[in-house]
């Protein structure tokens, strides 16, 4: 029974990670170009660019990973068993975040179980 609730906390928090970089962000150089003195500083302004840039390569990730047919899959829901499973070549990072890309049938039934509920998850959150 524990290992379920273990389970359920490590899909959360792959979610609660993605959801963060998933959410749309504005483009900053477009903000910039039209409102030159709404950035007050240029750490925030920084900051901003690094989330937005992050957004961007989550999405060529996700689809990258629709056209190859694989599954994106988030790093701790593979409860670091990559190297062992042969993915540690298919290792992909956007930002902080980091993915395997795994093919459905290629996953174990506990990791499978793991991804279904990951996705079902962030697709209610978004």
């Amino acid at each position: 029974m524990k290992d379920h609730h273990k389970e359920d906390r490590v899909v959360e928090q792959a979610v609660d990670i993605c959801f963060d970089v998933a959410k749309r962000q504005a483009n900053p150089f477009i903000y910039l170009y039209h409102n030159p003195s709404g950035i007050h500083t240029m750490q925030y302004f920084a900051h901003w660019v690094q989330r937005w840039s992050e957004h961007r390569a989550y999405l060529v990730l996700m689809e990258a990973a629709r056209i190859t047919g694989y599954e994106p899959v988030p790093y701790s829901l593979t409860y670091r068993n990559a190297k062992r499973d042969g993915w540690q070549g298919r290792r992909i990072r956007c930002g902080k975040l980091v993915f395997y890309l795994i093919r459905e049938e290629e996953m174990s039934p506990g990791l499978k179980r793991r991804y279904k509920k990951f996705r079902e998850m962030l697709l209610k959150e978004l």
